[in-house]
């Protein structure tokens, strides 16, 4: 008797996007009328037993990845990346064995990554107790920036939604039959809807002038303090416009952002499920 298959997306809750991807693709494949069984699977629950970056720091890595972005120190990220990194192999046999007994227990059909910088210890793990189990990697930036940060040099399948993604693919050795391009990034399908408000009416709804040009800032779940910059020369520019600010959780910035006072108007909100 044929079964469903089963389908595991591995995300975490980084800045907001690797989980908005898994939750955008799962509504996908359920309004396309697949019949597969899709789990989503927290990788940061699963290697919290061995709380790699807790013990050195007494913090998640997910939430250090939160912590860079709400505080704009992401332009750091090309000093910090391998000290991450060095952290990461010095727990990679830790992570592969931990990883290896969650597969063995879920026995799933294929294995679908939208995080970075575990993808080898993902593919190890599984092919230690599933061996051929198709792993992709699908992601969710623009670009890699290697090495070994979304690309390893392994059997698997890429999926990239951009020439310049699927070219490092294809550099790094991968056949052109295992990497595939999309059009961009995945987003929810709600997205795609067109909306039936009248957008004038939404802009004054929001305090807004109806006809100006209006800008949408955002920086994931999290947001950032870089958003009080581009508030402030936006806000002041010269040029007839208006923003709206999504801070996301960041309730400090968003206290800040509605204390400023500019020329163009701005409006500010913190997380919400309505940005399209």
């Amino acid at each position: 008797m044929q079964t469903n298959p089963t389908l595991d997306f591995v995300y975490f809750e980084a800045g907001g996007g690797h989980r908005s991807a898994a939750l955008a693709l799962e509504s996908v494949i359920a309004s396309e009328g697949y019949n597969w069984n899709v789990r989503l699977v927290n990788l940061q629950e699963v290697l919290d037993a061995l709380d790699i970056f807790r013990k050195l720091t007494r913090i998640r890595l997910q939430d250090i990845y939160n912590l860079m972005l709400a505080k704009g120190w992401t332009l750091g990220s090309p000093y910090l990346l391998p000290v991450m990194h060095r952290i990461i192999r010095l727990y990679h046999s830790p992570a592969v064995k931990l990883l290896s007994e969650f597969w063995r227990e879920r026995k799933p059909d294929m294995v679908i990554s939208l995080v970075p910088n575990f993808n080898r210890a993902l593919f190890e793990s599984l092919e230690r107790t599933q061996p051929g189990t198709p792993f992709v990697t699908i992601l969710t930036d623009l670009a890699d920036y290697p090495p070994n940060f979304w690309m390893e040099e392994q059997e698997q399948y890429f999926i990239c939604g951009t020439q310049r993604a699927c070219e490092q693919a294809r550099a790094l050795g991968h056949a052109p039959s295992r990497v595939f391009r999309t059009s961009g990034m995945i987003l929810r399908p709600h997205f795609y809807e067109a909306a039936g408000s009248n957008r004038a009416e939404e802009r004054r709804r929001l305090g807004l002038d109806a006809d100006l040009p209006t800008g949408l800032v955002l920086f994931g779940g999290e947001g950032s303090n870089v958003m009080l910059s581009i508030a402030q020369r936006l806000g002041n520019s010269a040029v007839d416009l208006q923003l709206i600010l999504i801070c996301g959780r960041n309730r400090k910035l968003r206290a800040r952002l509605q204390q400023l006072r500019t020329r163009n108007k701005l409006f500010v909100e913190g997380f919400t499920k309505e940005i399209p």
